[in-house]
């Protein structure tokens, strides 16, 4: 058969997929042609053209054509429409007669617009290789940049994108908050500081294009954007990967991709319900045996006086008390690139991992994805994570605790909480706790937020942090432990610990600390796991929210405060009194009304905050002045 030949065949195939879209899309009230740029232009106005770099583009990402005379040639999908025997046909077949012989070579033109492109020349040529289901081809482009419209959010998020650009390295990824920017950003990076430097830097573009052929067909409905976001995120650039394991990943993704698209609402546990939990009756009555392996993996020094070492000795107490029943491991994680080999190496055959580094989380999160049969927990705040469920003290309880003692104490009538300064929004539920225990004994107390100084990468800088509260009038300061504070009484072990303090800010008596007691939830947790209650906690096994985050504090033992000899006079049986109402969940310490520095009530009168809106909280309660 002449190419000529199938030239025409292939037309005439072609011509039947552009009237069965053309006649869908009409049915549906829709116009059946391509959409034209030149509507969209006179509706919003252009500020400027910018040329961009030659490069191929998906073709997928074609939306459209730049001129009304060549919309009515072809159907939406970009089929033709037109007869056999029309000059558009005759120069249709013989591009495609081209393509079949050795390819079409002359790159197309187009403006971008919006993320979308629209092709000024070039038109029957994406035609033919959208027919041909080719994925991208090579362009010449032209950026229209709209007029600014402050009243108009994808406006707003297209010049994020424009800033974007100027360093990032992915040309027309749209997303679909502007906030979601910056964290690809600082993905990228992460991700090419990881790459040999020895070798040429891939094609980002086409890494983006190769995500997005495997990602059509997966069914996923989360904007695709998004769901290379997700993926960047978990398991780095797409590189030296085949695409059936490409798309084997995608699938492996989409329950996460799922949970991004439509959150759910958390499912927050209690020690209350963890104690009520009962292992279902299947279980009861055919009992499995459980994999009594059970990994706690660290990324950092486990000290006896730091924070990964009390998780280690919350370790080895719950596996004294069990005994042979558990054999537990501790795998030291090294850096992020490395963490995930180990993780599969050392983890993959345990039935339940512990994570006390939340900051390895895409590694942990690609694990717990590809393992089902592990169950992983990450010391972390509730995460909308598949598979992945979380664990987490309600320290703002001894916190709170710890602000009443404040009140009693102070005699100058100012009390600090001293903290690292931070270039990110915080979590405020500590220092909110802080300042309304302050205020529930002494209404007319200043509480200062002191950032001053304090480096979170030195312990040291707190000191500068007590000494700057004090010049300012505090005498007593809540305050992260640092090596040069010693206090007669003050535990050896307590990361935060509240003082009093002189004028000139030298440390003159401890007063209080919260504590930590990993030994409680590590034990308490193992043996639901082995006895098969824990299925009845985690919501993956129930049509509930796939999100778990275990959540205790006074009452379930995780927390606690302890308090100094001074607390031994008969009027502080208040603090005693609260820690026994706290923990029997008789008083919440976010107890409404509360409102924050703005004037705004965030906890309505006589209700609680709900135990989520407490894990996320970033705003500072009523009363609270920040020394920066």
């Amino acid at each position: 058969m002449s190419p000529s030949g199938k030239g025409n065949e292939e037309y005439d195939r072609a011509r039947k997929r552009g009237q069965k879209e053309f006649a869908l899309r009409r049915a549906r009230g829709e116009s059946g042609f391509i959409p034209v740029l030149n509507a969209k232009r006179e509706e919003n106005g252009v500020l400027a053209f910018i040329a961009q770099p030659m490069r191929a583009i998906s073709l997928n990402r074609i939306a459209g054509t730049y001129q009304a005379s060549r919309a009515n040639s072809f159907a939406a999908n970009f089929m033709p429409l037109l007869s056999a025997d029309t000059e558009f046909a005759y120069k249709w077949i013989n591009l495609c007669d081209a393509h079949l012989e050795s390819g079409i070579r002359d790159p197309i033109r187009v403006y971008e617009y919006l993320w979308k492109y629209y092709v000024a020349e070039g038109n029957k040529r994406v035609s033919v290789l959208k027919y041909f289901e080719a994925s991208s081809f090579e362009a010449e482009i032209i950026r229209l940049v709209p007029q600014w419209d402050e009243t108009d959010p994808e406006i707003e998020r297209y010049y994020t994108f424009l800033a974007y650009s100027k360093k990032g390295v992915f040309s027309d990824i749209e997303l679909s908050e502007s906030r979601k920017y910056e964290r690809l950003y600082r993905i990228e990076q992460r991700l090419i500081a990881e790459l040999d430097p020895v070798l040429d830097p891939p094609d980002y573009n086409a890494l983006y294009t190769r995500f997005e052929i495997a990602y059509l067909p997966s069914n996923c409905t989360l904007s695709l954007g998004d769901a290379f976001l997700e993926y960047l995120h978990i398991y780095g650039f797409p590189v030296n990967i085949l695409p059936e394991e490409l798309t084997a990943r995608i699938i492996t993704l989409k329950p996460q991709l799922d949970i991004l698209e439509h959150p759910p609402s958390p499912h927050v546990v209690s020690e209350e319900e963890a104690e009520a939990a009962e292992p279902t009756l299947f279980a009861r009555l055919l009992p499995v045996r459980r994999n009594p392996k059970v990994v706690f993996a660290y990324s950092g020094e486990r000290a006896q006086n730091n924070w990964l070492g009390a998780h280690e000795q919350g370790r080895l107490a719950m596996q004294a008390e069990l005994g042979e029943k558990v054999d537990s491991r501790v795998l030291d994680l090294p850096e992020r690139e490395e963490a995930y080999d180990l993780l599969v190496q050392e983890a993959g055959d345990a039935g339940l991992l512990f994570v006390t580094t939340p900051s390895l989380m895409n590694p942990v999160l690609r694990f717990a994805l590809e393992h089902p049969n592990c169950l992983t927990l990450v010391y972390s705040r509730m995460q909308h994570h598949y598979r992945l469920h979380t664990y987490f003290g309600r320290y703002y309880e001894a916190v709170f605790l710890c602000g009443v003692a404040a009140g009693q104490y102070t005699k100058t009538g100012i009390t600090a909480y001293v903290t690292p300064k931070l270039s990110y929004a915080r979590f405020t539920s500590d220092i909110n706790a802080f300042a309304l225990g302050v205020h529930s004994v002494r209404p007319d107390a200043r509480v200062l937020m002191v950032t001053r100084d304090v480096d979170p990468k030195d312990t040291g800088s707190s000191a500068l942090g007590v000494k700057a509260a004090a010049e300012l009038g505090a005498d007593t300061v809540f305050t992260p432990h640092y090596p040069a504070l010693s206090l007669p009484e003050l535990p050896y072990s307590v990361f935060t610990a509240l003082i009093a303090v002189s004028p000139d800010g030298t440390p003159t008596r401890y007063l209080a600390a919260p504590d930590w007691n990993w030994e409680r939830f590590y034990t308490a947790i193992v043996k639901s796991y082995l006895n098969g209650s824990l299925n009845a906690l985690l919501s993956n096994d129930q049509d509930e929210s796939p999100i778990t985050s275990f959540w205790w504090g006074l009452g379930g033992g995780v927390v606690d405060v302890r308090l100094g000899s001074w607390s031994n006079r008969t009027p502080n049986n208040l603090i005693r009194y609260l820690r026994g109402s706290i923990s029997r969940n008789l008083y919440n310490p976010f107890h409404g009304p509360v409102m924050d520095t703005e004037g705004v009530v965030r906890i309505p009168a006589h209700s609680d905050a709900p135990p989520a809106d407490i894990i996320k909280m970033r705003y500072l309660v009523e009363g609270i002045e920040v020394i920066e």
